[in-house]
């Protein structure tokens, strides 16, 4: 009878389902609208996908890209963090990022690092998901290119180690 926190509510629906003998009812998920053309609508439909796949960006920045402020994951909504600077967004992507982040006036004590995507995504799915990212959620910025990435990734190759904020910041200062 009590009110239920946001994570419990489909692991509730989906015990009631399953002791009412029933299948777990998938919601219509919204239709994401975007101004892209061509090649940049193509690498944004990528994104979408590789977004939404367990494990990846929607398993802690959520499917509206809000994030999980309990549990210490920022949102990717309305931040120079996702629309600012392109070659900080491909390094985030590529080594992870750790360490208290401000976003949209809100500290994350950035305790549980991001992933490293860089042994996971190329750079034409790399460039699809921050695509997708940086024109989602109410966000509107360019379209990032995998030969962008690309270069990124080749003046990273040779940084073993995760990002922290505060060298990242050094390097690419938020707008």
């Amino acid at each position: 009878k009590k009110p239920m926190d946001d994570w419990m509510i489909h692991a509730h629906e989906t015990a009631v389902a399953h002791l009412s003998g029933e299948d777990v009812r998938k919601k219509k998920e919204a239709e994401v609208a975007s101004i892209l053309k061509g090649n940049d609508l193509a690498l944004f439909r990528l994104g979408k996908t590789i977004y939404s796949k367990e494990g990846y960006c929607t398993t802690c920045h959520q499917s509206n890209g809000e994030g999980l402020s309990a549990s210490g994951f920022p949102p990717l909504a309305g931040t120079k963090w996702v629309t600012g600077n392109e070659d900080r967004a491909i390094k985030i992507v590529l080594k992870g990022l750790l360490g208290q982040i401000d976003v949209n006036g809100k500290t994350y004590p950035g305790q549980v690092p991001m992933t490293p995507f860089e042994g996971l995504l190329n750079d034409k799915e790399v460039a699809a998901v921050l695509t997708y990212v940086r024109n989602s959620f109410g966000n509107k910025a360019s379209a990032i290119s995998p030969e962008k990435v690309k270069i990124v990734r080749a003046s990273v190759a040779n940084q073993t180690d995760i990002y922290n904020v505060s060298k990242l910041l050094l390097e690419h200062p938020l707008e």
